[in-house]
């Protein structure tokens, strides 16, 4: 047990710290409700304030004031450097990793944007991370690390953290299939501009498809349930899109024999999301009718999302989310490079700047993406299998989980994706190595 004070306390200050010295390390933790209680105690205790004294044994973690009531939190804070790893709000006192921490989870620098890219979502090189160069470090967990190591060698009864090194797969089902689940006069147009281009290859695949001499090319989720239920990979979550028109949805029908009979064999062996539609975040009505789409299929609550591009509008989709009973959103993440955009490699839930509260849904952010390495950066498999390998080794280094996101199209090794099959079987022996 830890016991903790909070010299000037506010719910921003005990829901940064409940995560920092309970939820990532495993501990038991209480916050002291008087002074009376924190001096007379003979258990672990830290103090998040100014105040010290030298004859009580607490470790004292400098309170910047960015988290007090009369604080504010929302302005940028200042940065500095310690031991090769970025802190935040450093002053002669020390640094505050418990006001970094919720500046960083909080995603203050959201609640404030005005500024987007033309899906509606904040630029990359916006975030104070990225601006600052340090997004390709979980800073958050080597923070969690640093005040566990101060503990511990102050209160030796402290147990080693209970954290833990995973890896949780990921995969955007956003096609469900290539060629079956298509309207007819979309799948004549296909054969016909292949025909004008010449792409011979292309047209003979989607007849051959289309007649039952093949199968569908991306047609290949038995791969999924055998990484599964062989145990390569920690945790798997298939993200299904369950809508098909207009420029930037892409599915095939929902209501298609095979992908319908697929979607239940991948909910009967793994974790099974809904990728709500593009339009979704701005239109609840779309995003309620994209849930009930998928659980016409699942026959069960869909009770995990991540938004289709990454789209949200924050906080607004956030709080439908919470409101309607989701208990993770896997949105957190960069579109165009790999990095932590939240400065963490830990599941956190979300608090409501709104309403000052914490909330139930827990946000899981994601290190990679494959479409980010190959579409944004060039890369090809190798290179992007070395570049995901890498970024496993930095969630390891602070026994965080490792959430990497893939794409059905990318795993299909069809065309333009061949060799990212092979790419994902490197990572997957690599993050269980």
């Amino acid at each position: 047990m830890l016991l903790i004070r909070v010299d000037d306390p506010s719910p921003r200050a005990q829901y940064a710290l409940k995560h920092l010295l309970g939820r990532m390390t495993g501990w038991s933790m209480e916050f002291a409700t008087s002074e009376e209680e924190f001096r007379s105690t003979t258990l672990p205790k830290l103090r998040y304030g100014a105040r010290a004294d030298a004859n009580d044994p607490a470790l004292v973690l400098h309170a910047s004031g960015a988290l007090a009531p009369t604080g504010n939190v929302l302005e940028e804070p200042s940065l500095g450097m310690e031991a090769g790893i970025p802190i935040l709000y450093p002053s002669s006192a020390g640094d505050d990793p418990v006001a970094g921490t919720f500046y960083l989870l909080s995603r203050c620098e959201e609640f404030l944007a005005t500024h987007h890219d033309v899906h509606g979502r904040l630029p990359s090189d916006a975030h104070f991370a990225v601006r600052h160069g340090f997004e390709q470090l979980p800073v958050i967990d080597h923070w969690m690390w640093r005040l566990v190591g101060a503990l511990r060698a102050r209160f030796p009864e402290l147990p080693e953290p209970t954290t833990t090194y995973r890896h949780v797969m990921t995969v955007d089902v956003d096609n469900g299939t290539m060629v079956l689940g298509r309207p007819g006069w979309k799948q004549a147009g296909t054969i016909v501009r292949g025909l004008i281009k010449g792409d011979l290859a292309e047209v003979s695949t989607r007849v051959r498809v289309l007649s039952g001499r093949a199968p569908d090319p991306f047609d290949r989720y038995d791969r999924l349930v055998q990484l599964t239920r062989s145990g390569q990979v920690d945790r798997l979550i298939a993200f299904l899109l369950m809508r098909g028109e207009g420029a930037f949805d892409h599915a095939s029908d929902h209501r298609h024999a095979l992908m319908r009979k697929r979607v239940v064999e991948m909910d009967e062996a793994f974790d099974v999301g809904l990728h709500p539609s593009y339009a979704s975040s701005a239109d609840h009505a779309i995003a309620k009718e994209d849930r009930a789409r998928l659980e016409g299929i699942v026959k069960h609550p869909v009770r995990i999302n991540r938004q289709h591009f990454l789209r949200w509008r924050f906080p607004g989709t956030l709080a439908y989310l919470n409101d309607q009973a989701f208990t993770e959103d896997h949105t957190l993440g960069f579109s165009d490079r790999p990095g932590f955009r939240a400065g963490t490699c830990t599941p956190f839930p979300w608090y409501d700047l709104e309403h000052e509260r914490e909330t139930d849904l827990m946000l899981w952010p994601f290190a990679v993406m494959d479409s980010a390495l190959h579409d944004r950066m060039g890369m090809g498999p190798e290179d992007a299998a070395r570049t995901m390998c890498a970024v496993s080794d930095a969630v390891r280094a602070v026994k965080g989980t490792f959430v990497s996101v893939w794409h059905d199209r990318f795993l299909s090794g069809y065309a333009a994706w061949r060799g990212w099959p092979e790419a994902l079987n490197t990572v997957v022996a690599h993050a269980r190595s």
